[in-house]
């Protein structure tokens, strides 16, 4: 868990952590950061995007555009203004201060803010239009001509438009890039600019984007579509019809995982050759988990399913289409369960040369790593791990493996026990325990100290 104390809130760093931590104000003018869209990180430019909203008066909306479109176009002619943009949602009168309270209601205004990596400061700003909230924000590396090497690091932004169970819902998708331009005087953190490359309006809250083989993969409502970038145009060439509500989108090579917040994980495939189309390989048959993000586990050869509930555990998962439980692959095995006790905000996976590590950050600041490890280290680790809990007295009586178990009203009978190895339990008591009690647990399971060591110091580098 990352801390902040009194030194970090200062713009210190905090030095008695597992990493170095620094807490630095970030933008200005602004009420809070988006805990949808987040933060995203412009590997060219070395600059942050953030999705930030600031309090403002609550108005009641017209839900008829027509009818919106017109007296907006009136009141402009009368005043002698220009006339305003079709479809744009028009204020109708001001909401009047509720007499139970000298509060008056304050809606979130959102912006997309770009920061400095010097100074953390806002140095552009793209505002939003009114009651649109951002849903999804990722830094993509899509195909484009125009590049030197083929492809760029664009901003893609999914919104969608609040405006009562009455009125249809609507969304946008925008395609921002980070361009150099002459700093003002005095000021050279204010050398880049967002600049809009490409925005639409479709039927529907985008709440997902991702990247698939250099395309966009963005959700619209209960649909999922495949939308190539060129000449700053996207173009849909393949869609997918979901279930309910899809909230995460995440491609590998041909594969994608789609997370739906009612009915759980699938595992879709892409055909580029011929018609290009997506068709689901496999899904979760047996429980509809409220997945909020999920992503990829790597090791060689071998590929696992990660994904985190609404309600802060992990579920593993294997596409074994040979297995005879998985119905030639319709279905999807359940490999473990692990609790975070904390909501799971996103997933980020990191790529390295043979493993693939997947950063999970929660709602309590604490930010975990997930990786798979090769068989035989696992099961020689499981096992010391099961005689450290039973020789060792936990703090306080507490029970550690309960701790990470996910609680019984929520446990998936399917799931295989003991498939997750927890190291902050392992490497704390096995490596700052005495010398005598490293060699005893070590021969009981039939092997030495170092080689346990040696286990240990091999998977936290890699993690």
């Amino acid at each position: 868990r990352l801390p902040v104390s009194a030194q970090t809130a200062r713009g210190g760093i905090e030095f008695d952590s597992a990493w170095p931590v620094r807490c630095i104000p970030a933008g200005t003018a602004h009420g809070g950061i988006s805990t949808q869209g987040g933060v995203a990180f412009h590997a060219g430019s070395k600059s942050y995007v953030a999705a930030t909203s600031s309090p403002e008066p609550f108005y009641i909306r017209e839900p008829n555009p027509d009818i919106a479109f017109r007296q907006a176009t009136e009141a402009a002619e009368a005043a002698g203004k220009p006339v305003p943009a079709p479809r744009t949602v028009i204020p109708e009168y001001q909401r009047h201060d509720l007499r139970t309270t000298s509060v008056p209601p304050l809606v979130p205004r959102f912006s997309i803010d770009l920061l400095s990596p010097e100074t953390f400061e806002t140095v552009d700003s793209y505002m939003l239009d009114v009651h649109e909230h951002v849903a999804a924000m990722q830094t993509l590396e899509l195909e484009s001509a125009q590049a030197e090497g083929g492809s760029r690091a664009l901003v893609c932004v999914g919104t969608g438009f609040v405006l009562g169970e009455d009125v249809m819902s609507r969304g946008r998708i925008y395609v921002f890039d980070i361009v150099d331009v002459v700093p003002l005087p005095g000021r050279p953190q204010t050398n880049r600019k967002l600049k809009l490359l490409y925005t639409e309006e479709v039927h529907g809250v985008v709440s997902a984007v991702g990247e698939l083989r250099g395309n966009l993969v963005m959700s619209e409502g209960s649909k999922l579509y495949v939308r190539s970038f060129a000449n700053d145009t996207l173009t849909s060439f393949a869609f997918l019809d979901c279930h309910t509500w899809v909230r995460s989108a995440v491609g590998l090579r041909n594969f994608l995982l789609v997370g739906d917040v009612a009915n759980g994980l699938s595992f879709v495939g892409f055909q580029e050759e011929g018609p290009a189309r997506l068709h689901v390989l496999g899904r979760d048959a047996h429980a509809c988990l409220p997945i909020e993000c999920a992503d990829f586990l790597v090791l060689g050869q071998q590929l696992q399913l990660l994904a985190a509930d609404s309600h802060g555990h992990l579920h593993l998962f294997v596409y074994a289409p040979r297995d005879v439980h998985s119905f030639g692959g319709q279905r999807l095995l359940r490999r473990g369960e692990f609790s975070l006790r904390s909501r799971v905000v996103s997933l980020r996976r990191i790529i390295g040369s043979s493993r693939h590590v997947c950063l999970a950050m929660t709602f309590d600041g604490s930010v975990h790593a997930v990786s798979m490890v090769p068989e035989k280290t696992y099961k020689r680790l499981q096992r010391i791990n099961g005689q450290l809990a039973k020789a060792v007295p936990p703090i306080a009586g507490l029970n550690p493996r309960e701790y990470r178990a996910v609680p019984l009203h929520r446990r998936q009978n399917q799931a295989p026990k003991r498939t997750v190895l927890d190291a902050d339990l392992l490497v704390p008591v096995y490596t700052n325990g005495s010398v005598v009690r490293q060699k005893e647990a070590a021969q009981r399971d039939g092997t030495t100290a170092d080689r346990v060591l040696k286990d240990i110091v091999e998977t936290e580098s890699k993690r």
